[in-house]
């Protein structure tokens, strides 16, 4: 689909909870696209980094200024060029309000085995600890057919999902 500031645009959202490899995957597919990247984490704000630093889970009211933030940082920057973004964005309602934000998204939804994540969280520098794993599984929405996402699995090699996800892309923009 197409992202509201340039109709001509292709405006991608990889979500999933942390650890998945949406950073990783996205940057990787951001390249092979030519296309500008934004990594979501950088838009938390301090007190959102903190609490997740400390275990805690973010709540709703905590997330919303950030989806906002990030929904216009995607929109304003990706003016002209394709953009493929991260955000765990793992309930529905989260989804909606980035559409609200910048338009028409196309949305991957990463998932791998609960092990093979927590393994990745725990060989990272990250804010978000290992611990918080299950709070996000537990809060994922799977995006419905109503979203038509692009389902991927990251257990999976990565340049096979990416030539997936260019196939999918380049389908549905036909």
């Amino acid at each position: 689909m197409q992202n509201v500031t340039n109709p001509s645009n292709l405006c991608v959202l990889v979500m999933g909870p942390s650890g998945v490899g949406k950073s990783t995957f996205a940057q990787a597919l951001a390249n092979a696209l030519n296309a500008n990247f934004i990594e979501g984490d950088d838009y938390h704000p301090p007190e959102n980094r903190a609490a997740m630093s400390a275990g805690q889970p973010l709540t709703d009211e905590m997330r919303m200024p950030w989806l906002n933030t990030l929904a216009n940082a995607v929109k304003t920057s990706g003016i002209g060029r394709d953009t493929v973004f991260t955000c765990s964005a793992l309930k529905l309602r989260y989804r909606d309000l980035l559409r609200i934000g910048i338009g028409d998204l196309q949305l991957l939804c990463l998932s791998a085995p609960r092990d093979l994540i927590r393994a990745r969280m725990n060989a990272r520098q990250h804010f978000m600890p290992a611990e918080l794993l299950d709070s996000q599984i537990e809060a994922l929405e799977i995006p419905t057919s109503e979203e038509n996402p692009i389902m991927l699995d990251m257990s999976q090699d990565l340049d096979a999902n990416i030539r997936i996800a260019i196939s999918e892309l380049t389908r549905r923009q036909d």
